[in-house]
């Protein structure tokens, strides 16, 4: 399944209008090396790892954050943190205002600035099993 055939057997229109608007801002925001696959049935965007993911319920979207707690905490804003998610974050959707609004585009900016960072930190090897610790 492409992100495409998953964004067109989206029922509402408005939730399938609101997946399309969110599948190109994160293509013009994200950088051209970014990569795009269906993961556990829905849209993920990964750059070194899994960055985040598009989800549809019935009347809006989520865009989460696969580390997302490690992400400045916003409380209202960046979800998650009190449903017993150990470690994804999502922002709730409902509008292409919502989406174009300045946070989104700040907490997209800061998981990108996360992802590259957790790529640089190396693998130590300690001791005399060679267990790899971060």
């Amino acid at each position: 399944m492409s992100v495409l055939y998953y964004i067109e057997e989206t029922n509402p229109p408005e939730v399938r209008e609101l997946l399309t608007a969110a599948h190109l801002f994160l293509q013009e925001n994200l950088p051209p090396f970014a990569a795009c696959a269906i993961k556990w049935r829905i849209p993920f965007y990964a750059l070194r790892r899994n960055l985040c993911y598009l989800n549809r319920h019935p009347d809006h979207i989520t865009l989460g954050f696969s580390h997302g707690y490690k992400l400045a905490p916003l409380p209202g804003v960046l979800l998650g943190e009190n449903e017993k998610l150990k470690q994804i974050r999502y922002l709730e959707i409902r509008s292409i205002e919502d989406l174009y609004s300045e946070r989104t585009h700040q907490i997209l900016h800061e998981a990108i600035m996360l992802d590259e960072l957790m790529a640089k930190v190396k693998r130590k090897v300690y001791g005399k099993n060679k267990r790899r610790f971060y």
